[in-house]
């Protein structure tokens, strides 16, 4: 067949249904794939996990990533802990306290009272530790958008909303903290 010669449409499919028909010579057999639909679902809420794979970017936006995501993280422990003080429950009133000095079992008395509430003051230390380590990164943070160099540069609105959360977290920390005499009682059980 030369090139100039014009091969009708019917033919042509012929000639390709014919292709179907050929053995293979090594006889294996002719695989087709099932279609499948493709399902797209978007996940914003990756807290900058892929902060890494933008290499090509800018420097600056890879480290406000990560600031970002860090921001987050104590973000969810400070919420941890609001949850931890709105469903405190006072233990120290059920504890039996000694009557008087002369008792005799009153150390043993005051041995279990601390063991009972130990594990509640120990939730209580996380949470000022936590509090320390949060003001600490927030000032940091506060310190660092202040600097003189700073000030020119684009700050992201996600950014300075995340350091409004933190302002809201702690008022929210601080009048749970405030409110709740339940942890003021059990706490200055466990000292005496």
């Amino acid at each position: 067949m030369s090139v100039s010669e014009k091969v009708s449409l019917s033919d042509a499919l012929s000639n390709v249904d014919v292709l179907d028909e050929l053995t293979l010579p090594d006889e294996q057999p002719c695989i087709e794939a099932a279609p499948c639909s493709i399902l797209y679902q978007a996940n914003f809420d990756t807290n900058f996990e892929d902060r890494n794979g933008f290499v090509t970017g800018i420097a600056k936006y890879i480290e406000e990533a990560t600031v970002h995501a860090n921001l987050n993280e104590l973000l969810e422990e400070g919420n941890a802990h609001a949850v931890m003080l709105y469903t405190w429950r006072c233990c120290s009133r059920a504890i039996p306290q000694p009557r008087s000095n002369e008792q005799p079992d009153r150390v043993h008395i005051y041995e279990r009272t601390v063991q009972v509430l130990a594990p509640e003051v120990d939730k209580l230390l996380h949470f000022m530790y936590f509090q320390r380590k949060a003001i600490e990164r927030f000032c940091g943070e506060v310190r660092r958008l202040c600097h003189a160099e700073k000030r020119r540069d684009f700050i992201s609105e996600a950014y300075l909303l995340t350091l409004g959360k933190f302002v809201n977290m702690f008022a929210v920390l601080d009048e749970l903290k405030n409110m709740k005499s339940s942890v003021k009682n059990d706490y200055s059980t466990y000292r005496r």
